[in-house]
């Protein structure tokens, strides 16, 4: 099976573990549109490592978004 979107998200940093994904969370990433593949490449280039990882960390996160 080819890895090609999940591939690119972890070169763009948006997947940062990517040994933690089984083969059938890796189907779906795969499965995502290349459009929703931009726009998450978009969302972390604009917010920034930082912000997000003050956002999505600790006890109570203030965003529900997953990188």
């Amino acid at each position: 099976m080819g890895r090609g979107k999940f591939d690119t998200l972890v070169k763009k940093r948006i997947i940062l573990k990517p040994r933690l994904f089984s083969e059938g969370d890796i189907a779906r990433i795969n499965s995502l549109t290349s459009d929703e593949v931009k726009a998450l490449i978009s969302i972390r280039a604009k917010l920034g490592t930082r912000f997000i990882r003050q956002k999505t960390t600790g006890r109570t996160p203030s965003m529900a978004i997953v990188f």
